[in-house]
């Protein structure tokens, strides 16, 4: 996500936020509190992207024409599945 165009902005944070952060860099954890502070941003937007993403798939369960199409597909498939699992047996036993 890190791109070379960059914006500088002002942040508040509370000190002992602060505290720990310069802690971090200290033990080397981090090379810099901004980068600390980058990365943790990064980090906490990727789970909001990541939740958004879980939400959405769990709609999928309440809409019908999906369940339906995924019923379908499954049927399609059937015949091959089982003759995959077929073959995998067979090059096992050899």
């Amino acid at each position: 996500m890190a791109t070379k165009e960059r914006t500088r902005l002002t942040v508040d944070l509370p000190k002992a936020v602060v505290e720990q952060a310069d802690a971090l860099v200290r033990c080397g954890v981090a090379r810099s509190r901004n980068r600390l502070i980058q990365q943790a941003v990064e980090a906490h937007l990727k789970q909001l992207e990541e939740a958004t993403i879980d939400a959405q798939f769990a709609e999928m369960e309440n809409d019908g024409r999906y369940r339906a199409l995924s019923r379908q597909v499954a049927s399609d498939f059937e015949r091959s599945d089982w003759e995959v699992v077929r073959l995998s047996e067979r090059s096992n036993r050899l």
